[in-house]
Formats: C-alpha cells, structure tokens, sequence
C-alpha cells in the first residue's frame, strides 16, 4: 500500500503542476455509498467538480456499502479518498467499537460537507410514536456496516432497546418501499434534511417521524458519543410532519489518505470550498447549503490532512488541536 501511495503521491504532484491536459494521465477514486443516497451524490459532484478543475483527473465513483466501508478501504489502500461520518472517523482513527481492528492511522479530514441527521420513520397509526415503540417491532437499521447502521445501533444499545428490535439491513428507496409495502415497521435514515427515501414515504403515505432527543440526552447519549449534536426538522419539512422533530445528527465529511501528496490535497480542498467550487455543490443538492468556513471542520475529531489544514489556515480559519496534522 504504502509504495502505490508513493506513486500516487509523485504522479499527482506532476499533473498538478504541469496544469494541462497533456499531463499524465492521474486516477483516483472517491467512495459514495447507495445509489441515491447523500454520499452518491456528493461523491460524484465532487468528482465532478475536482476533473473540471484538474483535466488531467480521471476520477471513479464507487458505490459502496458507505462510511464504514469507505474508511476501510482508505486505509487498505483501495481508494484514495471517500465521504465518511465524523463519527466513524473518529471511531476508526481510535480504534474503537466497529473499528476496534485498526488502527486507522491513514486515514485524514480535508472539511465538513453536510449534517446528516438521524431520521426514523413509521406509518401513521402504527402505533409508533416514540423510540421505545420499536421494542419488538422490524426496523430497517441501514445497510450492514453502513454509517446509518452503525449510528443507529448506538443509540439503541445505549438506551437498551437493540436486542428488542429485529434488524433489516436496508436503506434509502428499498427501504422505503419495504416500510410502505408493510415488511418493516420503521426505517432509519442518517442523510440530509429533507432526502429523496423519506420525501417518498410521507409523500405517498401518511407517516412519522419520531422524536429522540429527549431519551438521547437524559440517558447521556451525547456525553458517550461527543461527535453527535443535537438538531430539530422543521415542521413542514415532510408532508404530513406538522410538528418539529427533535433528534440529532452526524456530520458528513471528505476523507482522504494520509499518503496524499499535501499538494494535491491543498488545491483540491481549494476547489472545492473556494466560491466557485461551493455554488458548483450548491447546484449539486441543496444539502450542501451548511458547506464553508463557517462549519469547516464542524464534528471532525482527528487530523486533517496538511494540505487542507494549510488553505484553512490561510482562510483565516483558527485550527483547534485536536484537528491539527
């Protein structure tokens, strides 16, 4: 892993500087996750945007299981750089829970992309209102491993609901068809506010969404997991969904590999979140609305990658030490 990364590194350095077409030829890859989900698509509007930039960029879009796997495959090498839960990443960099096989000590931040917020959704009168409701009932967890799952399997393990749900590893539109075909119960969903599954549901169906924030902080939820804040959908957000929703987010974040040439980083981290770079996500989804100085390094808890901590830097950013490379 470590010679390719060297290689990598040296042929990125060149395409940069050489700064035309004629350049060599450089190829990456970038890790979504489920086609239609947030990661897919910022995933590939970055990639979009970064062989704009760069025409000597060949960039490929794997679709992946998400964060977990992202993570996973950065540090083996297998891709260059993915979108990854702050949660996640501070999980693998440490060593903890999932990633308890590591250490992940390849894997860096280059900035925050997205709130990604916790959403579980039931059919109206099912009876379920609350988080404690589920016990007993078939609950779409996410896709095996995915940031979605591993996210909410925390919270139930945490309030002691995990062992009274069965899980269904599936996520996004199946999900939502599997909720309103009546296979599930309820779905979860870690994505942007409002997402492409759940605006099918409540649109086709009179659904909820449940509240979580209360038993989350009266159990310690977020003393136990600090990368998690608390967030409120507005009314109105969903169709049907007429009262705010307490509940709490992740942030989504672009990750990359230590091993990337600080270069490279820099002036991918530039297009990107320089003005340009931000209308071209802004045109990408809507979700991209909270991405910039403002909440740069919003959740993140391990090292940037130096490139990006240089042009944050020189953004006027003041890096706090636990994001210091």
């Amino acid at each position: 892993m470590r010679t390719r990364t060297f290689a990598l590194a040296v042929a990125l350095t060149v395409a940069l500087l050489a700064g035309s077409v004629s350049a060599q030829r450089v190829f990456l890859s970038i890790g979504g996750g489920f086609v239609g989900g947030t990661f897919n698509v910022f995933a590939a509007g970055i990639a979009d945007l970064l062989q704009q930039s760069f025409p000597n960029f060949n960039i490929t879009v794997e679709g992946s299981a998400g964060s977990a796997e992202n993570i996973r495959r950065i540090q083996a090498g297998e891709m260059e750089m993915g979108i990854a839960f702050a949660g996640d990443a501070y999980l693998a960099y440490n060593s903890m829970e999932a990633f308890s096989d590591g250490p992940y000590d390849d894997l860096r931040a280059i900035g925050f992309l997205y709130g990604a917020v916790s959403q579980i959704t039931a059919m109206a009168g099912s009876g379920i209102t609350k988080l404690e409701d589920l016990a007993g009932k078939r609950v779409a967890l996410g896709q095996a491993g995915s940031g979605t799952h591993l996210s909410i399997e925390r919270l139930l393990r945490h309030v002691g609901l995990l062992d009274q749900v069965t899980p269904v590893f599936v996520a996004g539109q199946a999900a939502s068809d599997q909720l309103k075909d009546g296979q599930i119960d309820a779905y979860h969903s870690l994505l942007g506010v409002p997402n492409a599954a759940m605006v099918d549901t409540t649109t086709a169906r009179d659904a909820v969404i449940l509240s979580t924030l209360e038993l989350a902080e009266a159990t310690g939820f977020f003393d136990a997991y600090p990368f998690y804040s608390p967030f409120t959908i507005p009314a109105g957000t969903y169709r049907g969904v007429d009262a705010d929703v307490h509940t709490w987010r992740d942030a989504g974040i672009w990750v990359v590999s230590a091993g990337m040439d600080e270069e490279t980083a820099y002036q991918m981290t530039k297009a990107v979140f320089d003005a340009g770079g931000l209308a071209h996500m802004l045109r990408v989804t809507n979700v991209a609305r909270e991405m910039g100085i403002d909440n740069a390094i919003s959740g993140i808890a391990l090292p940037l990658h130096p490139g990006a901590a240089r042009y944050w830097t020189e953004a006027g950013l003041e890096l706090p030490e636990n994001v210091r490379p």
